[in-house]
């Protein structure tokens, strides 16, 4: 049994008040611990901040992803948080993909859904395998 080929990951188009890096950060992480889930990703989501920040697009494809900012685009997924509220959602511990509700942080990571501080429009299933991925 060998070890699957990593996604490419890249940083695509950036200007100012991006975030985008962060979230490639992030993203480079998730795959490194969780290629097999990485490679498996295949969508677009965008990422719609609370703050002031450039928008962001993770473009997900076999064997490749792309992070850029985007300047509206649709999506199969788009997430509207603020900063603050998406690290306490990718900080949850998960079960079945979604924040685990016995656990603390993943009740104030459901809690946030539930009051609307974090959104999710678009395919759910994108946002939980995503989630799996890109979890701290």
């Amino acid at each position: 049994m060998g070890v699957p080929d990593l996604p490419a990951v890249t940083l695509g188009a950036v200007g100012a008040r991006s975030v985008a890096a962060t979230v490639l950060g992030l993203v480079e992480r998730g795959v490194l611990l969780r290629p097999q889930l990485a490679g498996a990703l295949d969508g677009h989501v965008r990422l719609v901040f609370a703050e002031d920040f450039a928008d962001v697009r993770i473009a997900c494809r076999p064997g490749r992803i792309e992070v850029l900012d985007c300047p509206g685009d649709a999506a199969d997924l788009e997430v509207r948080a603020s900063l603050p509220d998406l690290v306490v959602l990718v900080s949850a511990p998960l079960a079945a993909g979604l924040p685990n509700p016995t656990d603390p942080r993943g009740r104030a990571a459901l809690a946030r859904l539930a009051d609307g501080r974090v959104g999710l429009t678009g395919s759910l299933g994108l946002a939980r395998r995503l989630l799996r991925v890109v979890k701290i």
